[in-house]
């Protein structure tokens, strides 16, 4: 009888898992998610970064067909001229986002002055309101830079391609750039590594140097992409 009792409680031991068993596997996965995850999220941020100069380069291309049609990087009024438009917000059909999209056979094309050279879409689409992945808003206005020698600020319309602090663009030129709201410090670094590497030695001359401006008061980031 003692035998058979020994025997059943070795089978009950074998059978599954004791109580104090199951909490330490339910203590080692905890482990292992609390060390995985930042990494998840890592990557996931990479992922998103990526996308997001994936775009700038299509968007860049886009202009650059447009200027090579039309002449100008800045967006055709009604009558066929370029004009500034200073929303950059794809919704407002002036704008340079909704004109690089803007079909050849749509009606505002009335053949008028730089509307006869016009071949679009140059681009298959592009929305303020869906930034291609990161941020919250994104705007992609064509206007005047800062007078060049001028030192680069978070907010203002010059860009720092020589590492010296003051904007390199001509005074007289025209200007295509893209802002975003909603962007983290972190979501400016993954960005700013892939597109400004080796550009500016501290974090805060990071922010203020290159292709890629980050402003901590607001939140925006800025993104040079061509000038005329």
């Amino acid at each position: 009888m003692k035998d058979k009792v020994q025997m059943i409680g070795k089978w009950q031991a074998d059978a599954g898992f004791t109580l104090i068993e199951m909490i330490g596997v339910l203590a080692v996965i905890a482990i292992l998610v609390a060390l995985l995850l930042p990494k998840v999220f890592e990557i996931m941020a990479e992922s998103k970064a990526n996308s997001l100069v994936g775009a700038m380069r299509t968007y860049e291309t886009a202009i650059i067909d447009y200027y090579a049609d039309i002449g100008s990087i800045r967006p055709l009024n009604v009558a066929g001229s370029p004009a500034t438009e200073l929303s950059g917000d794809s919704f407002v059909v002036r704008s340079l986002p909704a004109r690089l999209t803007l079909d050849q056979s749509d009606p505002l094309n009335t053949g008028a002055n730089s509307w006869s050279k016009f071949k679009g879409p140059y681009l298959s689409k592009i929305s303020s309101d869906s930034p291609p992945g990161l941020g919250t808003k994104m705007y992609m206005p064509a206007r005047g830079p800062v007078a060049y020698g001028t030192a680069t600020t978070a907010s203002n319309r010059g860009w720092d391609f020589n590492n010296d602090g003051n904007s390199d663009i001509p005074t007289t030129a025209s200007v295509v750039y893209v802002y975003f709201t909603g962007i983290s410090n972190q979501d400016f670094e993954n960005v700013d590594v892939i597109l400004d590497p080796g550009m500016g030695a501290t974090a805060t001359e990071r922010q203020l140097r290159g292709r890629v401006k980050y402003d901590t008061g607001t939140n925006e980031m800025m993104i040079y992409l061509t000038h005329q």
